[in-house]
């Protein structure tokens, strides 16, 4: 066991160290209210048709309400938007943890699906295949819209945010 506990926290170590923009998924519940989770595992997949994946942990409340709304939203986050990381960030199991006040100043939607306001860039998708692996989900939605900015974009390294810096 200790050999494997090993082994996973050196792959957080080596990822860790992996530079990656800073976004969030978004979705809603019965009710319509909506939810998000800070993510780094996202990533374009095809042209045509529009395709792009989103890694979400199944203990997530995220992972439940995509499956059931069948509709996300993704938001690149703008480099300074660091406080809606790390709200997002935190496992919004309970009412009680939820600052509905700082959601309804920084949600806003596209073709009805709930994005980041004043993002980057965000995208509405709908849930176009799903594939179960490990203790995660791949969701792959279909894109339906697109909203960007010329912000700078959040950047995520070694457990730290940053900023992108062109060098010439």
């Amino acid at each position: 066991m200790g050999q494997k506990i090993e082994k996973i926290n050196l792959f957080k170590n080596v990822w860790a160290k992996f530079p990656t923009g800073v976004s969030v998924i978004t979705t809603f519940d019965n009710n319509r209210s909506y939810h998000g989770m800070t993510a780094a595992s996202v990533t374009s997949v095809s042209l045509d048709p529009l395709l792009i994946l989103v890694v979400v942990g199944s203990e997530r409340k995220s992972h439940e309400l995509i499956i059931s709304s069948q509709v996300f939203g993704l938001s690149f986050l703008s480099n300074d938007q660091k406080k809606i990381a790390d709200y997002f960030s935190l496992s919004q199991n309970s009412q009680k943890d939820r600052d509905f006040s700082f959601e309804k100043k920084n949600f806003s939607k596209l073709n009805d699906i709930p994005v980041i306001n004043n993002s980057l860039a965000s995208m509405s998708c709908e849930l176009y295949n799903d594939i179960s692996a490990g203790d995660h989900t791949i969701f792959i939605g279909k894109v339906k819209d697109i909203i960007f900015s010329d912000y700078e974009p959040l950047v995520w390294s070694n457990r730290n945010y940053g900023k992108f810096i062109k060098t010439q």
